[in-house]
């Protein structure tokens, strides 16, 4: 009885060693995401800073070594807890990459303490409950870079990731005539109870590119959560926030197609339906099935709690065709 009393700690103090092992290393497993070096580019990347108020407030810009007279201008605006660092390395690095193939100049805009002010009226980040001027952030933006570059103010786009989509859908929705279209990873329109946007209920193009296996966006509308912590409010369904603006623009009947799902060996598939209207906005959505809380691209590979990247689609590619055929 003395020596099981004796060894009984020893026992108990091992499974404790080995519980806390197993969730280190799910963590490590769950969480790892390493960072790949940046593509050989034309040009550098520069921190820029710009006073709006009584904020300084901080950005990426990538202009190529050679662009055309008046480029287009897009901005990219991260995701919660994110920078534009970050979300430069989250897209593989492409909108640089794009950028020099086809002569654009790309922004990544820092929000306010690593958060946008979007539409929702739950959420908790700083900029909302603050109600940050990130509108004016952006449009000071725009035009510094207008009369700094000269870039065209008729070709100015938005993609956004997460917490950033939601706030290019706050420009779509409040601010039509400073943005020519918008694209959006990984986030839903808020619902009615909770957008507290002052809707203008302008047309603008969209594409929206969504998993359907996202754990923190559900791609069937409902709650935004993290791991079932920090309810953000409830989202419309993907296709129903692209419903949305098809109805804006007057296009209610959409076409569907599918990538084939050749070559790829991790279980994805992409789906694509289309409203277009000639000479009206045109909105595409992008169901990556199986696909999570990320941006497809071949280069990164973010924590494996957010779910799959796709192999199908290579997603800033993507929206840069999407930018590019709009006239």
């Amino acid at each position: 009885m003395k020596l099981f009393a004796r060894r009984w700690p020893r026992n108990l103090l091992l499974v404790v060693v080995c519980f806390f092992a197993l969730i280190l290393i799910a963590a490590v497993y769950l969480l790892y995401a390493p960072t790949p070096p940046p593509p050989p580019l034309s040009s550098t990347v520069q921190l820029g800073t710009i006073r709006v108020g009584a904020l300084d407030r901080s950005y990426l810009l990538y202009v190529p070594a050679h662009v055309p007279p008046s480029p287009p201008l897009v901005l990219v605006f991260h995701g919660s807890s994110q920078t534009g660092a970050d979300i430069r390395v989250a897209t593989g690095y492409e909108f640089d990459r794009l950028a020099d193939e086809h002569g654009f100049v790309v922004v990544y805009p820092n929000g306010f303490e690593k958060n946008w002010n979007d539409c929702r009226k739950t959420a908790s980040y700083p900029a909302r409950q603050l109600n940050v001027d990130d509108i004016g952030f952006c449009t000071a933006l725009t035009d510094r870079l207008r009369e700094t570059i000269g870039t065209d103010p008729a070709r100015v786009f938005a993609v956004g990731y997460s917490n950033g989509g939601h706030f290019a859908y706050r420009m779509a929705l409040e601010h039509p005539d400073r943005v020519s279209a918008i694209a959006v990873f990984a986030a839903s329109l808020p619902t009615d109870d909770n957008c507290d946007c002052r809707l203008t209920r302008k047309p603008v193009p969209v594409m929206i590119v969504n998993g359907t296996k996202d754990p923190i966006n559900p791609f069937g509308g409902g709650t935004v959560t993290i791991a079932g912590f920090g309810n953000r409010g409830t989202v419309r369904s993907s296709r129903a926030s692209a419903e949305y603006f098809a109805g804006l623009a007057g296009s209610p009947t959409p076409e569907e197609s599918s990538i084939p799902a050749e070559g790829q060996t991790d279980g994805t598939w992409v789906e694509k339906t289309r409203w277009h209207v000639p000479g009206k906005a045109e909105v595409v959505l992008v169901a990556v099935h199986g696909g999570g809380h990320v941006i497809p691209q071949p280069v990164y590979r973010p924590q494996r709690i957010l779910g799959k990247v796709s192999s199908a689609i290579n997603g800033p590619a993507e929206v840069w065709s999407f930018f590019a055929s709009l006239r």
